[in-house]
């Protein structure tokens, strides 16, 4: 769930803004960073803030599991095997490339097992400077997120296709069969299936090498469970001020943590001595030093970066502050507008009367009025109405152009709605209305965080009640709303405002926790229990106990390699899921808005991090 969290934020605060970047009234809002030209000025300070703490586990790559200190690790003190280059997509940022590796992975035919060449000669920043980056220190990070303790609340199901991963963690096992040093620059992995987007996950925090230290099976991170991150030893171009003064001599409850992160407060991040630009071709790390305020409210944060006092604010931007931006003509080049790779839904309930019929979820699509419902949260700067669920830019646009629910400017259609209605066992007389009583009092949350998410919830009441659906809105806050909507204890029969962003640059990562069995759990997000068992019906104490799945579909399309083929495969799941199976209403594809101070001359977007990328950041030089 963190993984979208600022996004809620931003849906949240546009409120009635209706404009697009630059003023000029598209769907397609343009930002045009400045791209590298060689005359970039290099050192000074880049002053950020953020409203409240930007990690969810004080930086632990095992667990860490937050938009903004995923973009931290990436940018700056977390190298892995590989990563993308902190660009947008038409600059190639969604591209896979060498980091740590020297070069892309090598598979077998089998499609089982992996080989990742290590770059030669790379050293840990301070206190290890002296100590090389070698296979076995990936060893150590696959072993320490295999335990459950270590990774908690973190993404230890990106590795369980490794082979012996989970009975390593389970203390079944002494090692991860799987995972084989070959040599100091060689590392092996084997999964016990094909897993196609392998590089991508060897491209997550979770993938930070450990350093050794001593006898310690997990080296640095030895009996470090809850707290790595404050002693995390930097591979990238800055490390956290204080880092060189980590003591690893010592029992680990007697180590003192780097003084440049105090949680809540304060992050100062400094040059890596043993970084250099000679291994390391995708940071350019223009500043000498990075600062991060934590705390303030975002209006006073935006007012210090109209004054020049700060460079950039990892909030969004409030309504009244992106309505000046976007409409002050002197103001338009520091607003940056992305599209983000995100997408925007109501989700619904194939277990629960009348959502258990595909015809009424169908209905349900045609009824919603998309550009509408845009418009209360925003207009086009919040994104563009989706057709289907993946995004665009996944799939290679190869279903651009698809939307099986297309109404005439996208403001839904009454009739169309009843002609799906009038074919389902809820509407007796087909008269395209329901007349069962299922279809009265229908439980619909919605975002209450929202600034706009009762007009919305507003809208949608309008909309189901021409189709029979009376919707019973109920608005709780953010947190409380997703533990309801995960949690199929609950049976909550639609939620309206919910979203998803990418975890890398692949469906993958829109495909089997939001569909598949293995995302039925409470806190995850198979809100719709596709895949779901008899047993586990039953168990959730449903009436229904027949679900479709697409768990064999998924599977599929996992195990292909990346390229055209597995983007064809995700996309006709996508097409599946929204003619056979019809889960959600997706609703809008997302954009990202920053902002930027005067005294900076060079920003990119991180499509990867859909944010800022914060080492692509250079600032006139003190006079």
């Amino acid at each position: 769930m963190r993984r979208y969290a600022r996004w809620i934020a931003v849906l949240a605060v546009l409120g009635v803004v209706a404009v697009a970047c630059g003023g000029g009234g598209n769907d397609e809002p343009t930002s045009s960073a400045p791209a590298d030209t060689g005359d970039i000025p290099r050192g000074g300070t880049v002053r950020i803030a953020v409203s409240s703490e930007p990690a969810s586990a004080a930086f632990d790559p095992a667990k860490e599991y937050y938009q903004l200190s995923f973009e931290i690790l990436k940018c700056c003190i977390a190298r892995t095997l590989y990563q993308t280059n902190g660009l947008p997509a038409d600059q190639g940022g969604t591209e896979l490339r060498p980091d740590l590796a020297a070069d892309l992975p090598s598979v077998a035919e089998d499609g089982l097992t992996w080989t990742f060449p290590i770059k030669q000669g790379v050293m840990y920043g301070p206190p290890f400077e002296d100590v090389e980056i070698t296979a076995p220190d990936f060893i150590r990070a696959l072993e320490r997120e295999s335990d459950q303790k270590a990774s908690a609340g973190g993404y230890i199901g990106f590795y369980t296709a490794i082979e012996g991963f989970s009975e390593f963690g389970e203390g079944k096992a002494d090692s991860i069969s799987g995972v084989t040093a070959v040599d100091d620059h060689t590392l092996q992995i084997v999964t016990s299936e094909p897993t196609g987007d392998i590089g991508w996950r060897m491209a997550m925090p979770a993938m930070t090498p450990i350093p050794p230290n001593g006898d310690a099976p997990l080296g640095a991170a030895e009996g470090h469970t809850k707290d790595y991150g404050r002693f995390l030893v930097s591979t990238g171009p800055y490390m956290f001020e204080g880092s060189e003064a980590l003591d690893f001599s010592v029992p680990a409850d007697e180590q003192e943590p780097v003084a440049g992160y105090i949680p809540g407060r304060s992050i100062v991040l400094v040059r890596n001595p043993s970084w250099s630009a000679e291994t390391d071709d995708l940071r350019p790390a223009y500043a000498d030093e990075i600062t991060i305020e934590i705390g303030g409210s975002v209006p006073d944060l935006y007012n210090k970066v109209e004054a020049g006092e700060l460079d950039y604010v990892m909030d969004p931007p409030e309504a009244e502050t992106l309505k000046t931006y976007s409409t002050d003509p002197e103001l338009q080049d520091r607003l940056f507008v992305y599209p983000q790779p995100a997408t925007s839904y109501t989700s619904m309930n194939l277990a629960v009367p009348p959502f258990d019929d595909v015809q009424v979820r169908k209905a349900v699509n045609f009824a919603y009025d998309k550009a509408g419902g845009r418009q209360l949260a925003g207009g086009p700067l919040v994104g563009t109405n989706a057709g289907h669920i993946i995004p665009d830019g996944l799939l290679n646009n190869i279903l651009i152009d698809y939307d099986p629910y297309a109404t005439p400017e996208d403001s839904g259609d009454a009739e169309l709605a009843k002609a799906e209605m009038a074919k389902s066992k809820y509407d007796t007389n087909q008269d395209g209305v329901c007349d069962d009583d299922v279809c009265k009092d229908v439980l619909a949350l919605y975002n209450s965080d929202s600034a706009t998410g009762r007009k919305v919830a507003a809208l949608w009441q309008q909309n189901l009640e021409a189709i029979g659906i009376e919707l019973n809105v109920k608005g709780l806050a953010t947190t409380p709303m997703y533990a309801k909507c995960t949690d199929l204890n609950q049976q909550v029969p639609i939620c309206l405002s919910v979203g998803w962003l990418q975890d890398y640059p692949d469906a993958w990562t829109f495909g089997p926790s939001l569909f598949g069995s293995v995302g039925l759990y409470p806190g995850c997000c198979n809100y719709a229990a596709l895949g779901a068992s008899e047993e586990q019906m039953k168990d959730f104490g449903y009436s229904i106990t027949s679900v479709p799945s697409v768990d064999a579909d998924l599977d599929a399309c996992s195990a292909l390699p990346v390229g055209d083929e597995r983007f064809q495969c995700w996309a006709d799941l996508d097409v599946k899921l929204m003619e056979e199976i019809v889960p959600w209403v997706p609703r809008t594809y997302t954009n990202q808005t920053d902002i930027i101070g005067p005294n900076v001359v060079n920003y990119s977007y991180d499509e990867w991090g859909y944010m800022a990328a914060l080492d692509h950041f250079a600032v006139e030089p003190a006079a």
